[in-house]
């Protein structure tokens, strides 16, 4: 997305990357799994459509991701909903959540790599194998974010179509 466009997505499997900037506006309407990077630029808003309600939502990534220049995370709009920016990539050493200028709202988790924050960047919550923190970087922990509930979005639903015993 790009350039002022609003589009909603969710719940999908992106099989590549997936890439919004220069004040697009992305409203997620169900689990979005990313299997590439993930890039977020230049005042975009990504934010969780109301159906939500005080539920949150997931984006995923196999990948690694980064947010730079006043990205803001919404939730729905009902107190205790929150967007996760989540990061499978299994390295370590490296930076797999790379957040920068002033982006603000979300909560960032990867178990299996680093996460830094530069440039005034905020977050509601970091968990990371490894977290550095620059420049006026704050992390502000809520009352309640211990229990906050995630759903796959709204009415939506995973259904299996085939399996077998191994």
């Amino acid at each position: 997305l790009d350039g002022g466009v609003s589009q909603s997505l969710g719940p999908i499997r992106i099989p590549g990357s997936l890439t919004v900037k220069n004040e697009a506006t992305l409203t997620v309407t169900g689990t979005l799994w990313v299997s590439g990077p993930v890039f977020f630029s230049n005042k975009v808003v990504v934010r969780l459509d109301p159906a939500y309600g005080s539920n949150s939502g997931v984006i995923l990534t196999d990948n690694t991701a980064s947010v730079n220049n006043k990205v803001q995370f919404q939730g729905s709009g009902a107190e205790g909903s929150y967007v996760m920016l989540l990061s499978a990539k299994d390295d370590p050493s490296s930076i797999v959540l790379d957040v920068n200028n002033d982006s603000t709202g979300v909560i960032y988790y990867t178990s299996k790599g680093r996460i830094r924050l530069n440039n005034d960047a905020a977050a509601r919550e970091v968990t990371g194998y490894g977290v550095t923190m620059n420049n006026g970087a704050t992390v502000t922990y809520e009352s309640g974010l211990a229990s906050i509930y995630f759903t796959s979005g709204p009415g939506a639903t995973f259904s299996i179509q085939n399996w077998r015993e191994i």
